[in-house]
């Protein structure tokens, strides 16, 4: 089978995240399996304009109406057998289901909860109204999504339940794995440095969290939009000498440290899944983090995390699991056993076989 992949970004992208670390992990897979798979995408400073990456055709064009542009020619021009028109950002791909029958919608998460203070409010009411119009958009298509949540979020936009395929992501358990944790407690916090992500609650944690557990040591890897205001609060809240800011970090790094961490903390208002969190319990490593839309999925309470409705909940949670953290980490690893890429790009080859 042919299959096109639109995305706004590919993994190689210095921006990707977890919706790029899917379509990377999926297709590759796909491609070893015997399907002939296309990346349509956006480009980035210094990107090759054609590449080959684990066997997957990547193209990519300009830096965001690129792909939507040259889109119409390569659906006319090839026949693919699907298209999959991933939702990463909110802003579909209107001309793929008229030049094209086959079209699957990878919707991930609900753009309108993460929106506002990452772009000014008239943007977000109008980006926002546009996920009303999907039902109208993909009127014919099969949809697919990651999480429970967002399966109700596509039923309350219009999309009928028999059109909704559940498809969690993997976790890659030869990177995420295992290893010595560090002497002292220490705390990981990966998800991301972005408003909507609200890393700023990781430092406020902390500084709870120190009160109780004085050697405690916080790392931040990444680097986002909030960097700054992330600096100044950590030298507001007289917390500098308990926070790494790591940077970027190459996936072996990230994974070490991330395996030698005692708790993984995240914040964010909402996800399609939560990425991170199934990595960190590969590694061992349990989650505490908001109870909110795509992480209410990955988190099973009393495992692999515990999710909280308040500050004072998330800080209570971090300190119960760091207090006596063993019994903790041997759930988490438990949680992960049930995910793998293998698994996730099985329920594509099937959902492809099915609609053939």
């Amino acid at each position: 089978m042919k299959v096109l992949w639109l995305a706004h970004r590919d993994i190689k992208n210095p921006r990707a995240g977890g919706a790029e670390r899917t379509i990377y992990e999926v297709t590759r897979r796909l491609v070893k399996d015997g399907f002939f798979v296309t990346v349509l995408t956006a480009g980035f400073k210094g990107c090759k304009r054609f590449e080959t990456i684990e066997g997957v055709k990547v193209f990519r064009y300009d830096r965001i109406l690129g792909p939507h542009l040259v889109l119409p020619y390569k659906l006319l021009k090839e026949n693919y057998d699907f298209v999959i028109n991933d939702l990463g950002h909110v802003v579909p791909w209107p001309s793929a289901p008229i030049l094209s029958k086959k079209n699957i919608v990878f919707f991930r998460h609900l753009h309108a909860r993460t929106l506002p203070g990452q772009v000014n409010p008239l943007l977000a009411y109008v980006l926002s109204n546009i996920e009303k119009i999907y039902k109208v958009i993909y009127r014919k298509s099969i949809f697919v999504t990651e999480s429970k949540t967002s399966k109700n979020d596509l039923i309350n936009l219009g999309i009928n339940e028999e059109r909704i395929f559940l498809i969690p992501p993997g976790v890659d358990k030869g990177l995420f794995k295992p290893a010595k944790k560090t002497d002292y407690p220490s705390i990981i916090y990966f998800g991301g440095i972005k408003k909507y992500k609200r890393p700023q609650e990781v430092l406020f944690l902390l500084k709870e969290i120190i009160k109780e557990i004085p050697n405690v040591k916080l790392y931040i890897v990444g680097t986002g939009p909030e960097m700054n205001n992330l600096l100044q609060l950590t030298k507001e809240l007289n917390a500098e000498n308990y926070v790494t800011f790591t940077g970027r970090l190459n996936d072996k790094e990230l994974a070490e440290l991330c395996a030698s961490s005692w708790l993984n903390v995240h914040a964010s208002v909402a996800e399609g899944w939560g990425l991170s969190v199934l990595e960190a319990s590969a590694s061992e490593t349990p989650t505490v983090a908001y109870d909110v839309p795509g992480i209410s999925d990955v988190i099973e309470d009393g495992l692999n995390g515990i999710k909280a409705k308040s500050r004072e909940e998330l800080v209570e949670a971090a300190i119960k699991i760091l207090k006596d953290p063993e019994p903790w980490w041997k759930n988490s690893h438990k949680v992960a056993e049930k995910y793998s890429w293998e698994r996730t790009t099985e329920l594509w080859e099937s959902l492809f076989n099915r609609l053939s």
